[in-house]
């Protein structure tokens, strides 16, 4: 034992360690940022956790994979009618008003559903409804939480700002599908859907916490379909803008929609419930939120080019190895791996888009990028009529295959992606 007069060693962090954890989170020392971060959190939160219900409800109700990818794709179709427009909208609006109207419809359908299955009312095309709602929410909040970041951090700290806004979203595929998990055996699913309303609720009123942003200046005389004219002219004329898009496109078409099938894997491949399909999920955001903290951690990274490139290609890598297993503790690793390389490709992507755009088209730019989630249930619902004829793990390994050989090549043709 230490004497009592024994001076007591202190514990201090080295001043570079220090420096580094406070670039880490720099943009949360922006207030404005922070009431963001947190809405984020809770949108996503209760998104995460609808997945999880959503996809567990309607495989109980039909055992379809393909009926999980007909919701799917109702939830796509809006995103990629409506996509172009929201960002016109969002270019021409206060962005803080934009994402506090379609936060409380996305709180108005999940209630009204919640309801319907408490009324033991609830049938398939309810739900094909209400994922056709929020694909239209979405169509206009996501350009607006993508475009708004430059106004809340300013240019310069974009890269980090977008990294710990994915670290929120991903956090959320943590611990939302497996609370979902946990809780759906006391709350049953309509208790968790007004579960879900509760957040989103949380997530609108965190957001009047931000000062109102005011409008952009814009002509009154030219039409949103000018705009959208105007915008796609503007991505026409830049090469960069349009193999970022590409780059965008191909994997979460073709990567993505392994997401939808976790029921499937879940039940049919690794013979697990309702509480594993809970973990298999929440392993996804693990991976994702340790890629999220890693690039956070980078400050101005050079080489954005290279690593978008590589992630994407080990993206498609992981996800073939993932398809082959047929055990649930390396199914559980590999899922970390493949949500770390999604999101680092994803944040590459995202930053570099916001940084080559000029600010007055920023919606525009943001919402063709996000036209990406329309087209991932489109994307799905090919995916799960493959899983139908042929298996769930083979319509995965073929979706990561194409996504790894087209990463390879952009890597080996595309110089101008390579050095960005």
């Amino acid at each position: 034992m230490k004497e009592a007069d024994e001076p007591v060693e202190e514990v201090t962090l080295p001043l570079e360690t220090i420096g580094r954890w406070r670039s880490t989170f720099s943009s949360l020392s922006i207030a404005d940022y922070r009431w963001y971060w947190f809405s984020t959190l809770g949108a996503f939160t209760a998104m995460q956790m609808s997945l999880f219900v959503q996809g567990l409800l309607i495989f109980e109700l039909t055992n379809s994979a393909v009926a999980l990818g007909l919701v799917s794709a109702a939830f796509g179709v809006p995103m990629l009618l409506f996509s172009l427009w929201g960002g016109a909208v969002v270019d021409r609006a206060d962005k803080r008003n934009v994402l506090i109207v379609t936060q409380a419809l996305s709180f108005a359908a999940t209630l009204a559903v919640g309801i319907l299955i408490a009324l033991d009312m609830i049938s398939f095309w309810h739900l094909l409804a209400a994922s056709f709602i929020n694909g239209l929410v979405l169509s206009f909040n996501l350009p607006g939480r993508q475009a708004i970041l430059p106004q809340l951090v300013g240019r310069e700290r974009i890269m980090n700002a977008v990294a710990l806004a994915s670290g929120a979203v991903n956090s959320s595929r943590i611990f939302a599908p497996a609370m979902g998990g946990l809780l759906v055996g006391f709350m049953g699913i309509d208790g968790i859907y007004f579960l879900i309303a509760a957040f989103y609720l949380a997530s609108v009123l965190l957001l009047f916490m931000i000062p109102a942003l005011g409008k952009p200046v814009r002509p009154s005389s030219v039409s949103v379909r000018s705009d959208i004219r105007e915008g796609l002219t503007y991505i026409k004329g830049s090469p960069i803008l349009l193999g970022l898009l590409v780059l965008a496109f191909v994997p979460v078409v073709f990567g993505m929609p392994y997401q939808m099938l976790m029921p499937v894997f879940a039940v049919d491949v690794l013979g697990m419930g309702r509480t594993e399909l809970a973990f298999l999920l929440a392993m996804t955001g693990v991976g994702a939120v340790l890629g999220s903290m890693g690039i956070a951690s980078l400050g101005e990274f050079r080489h954005k080019g290279l690593l978008l490139l590589v992630s994407c290609a080990l993206f498609g890598a992981f996800l073939i190895f993932f398809a082959q297993s047929t055990s649930y503790l390396l199914s559980l690793f590999l899922l970390v791996a493949v949500g770390a390389a999604n999101v680092t490709y994803l944040t590459a992507n995202n930053t570099l888009l916001q940084v080559h755009c000029d600010d007055a088209m920023r919606g525009r730019v943001m919402s063709l990028y996000m036209m990406t989630i329309g087209l991932m249930p489109v994307g799905t619902l090919g995916i799960s009529a493959i899983a139908e004829w042929a298996g769930a793990p083979l319509a995965v390994a073929a979706g990561g295959a194409f996504i790894l050989v087209f990463a390879l090549a952009m890597t080996l043709f595309s110089g101008t992606l390579r050095r960005l």
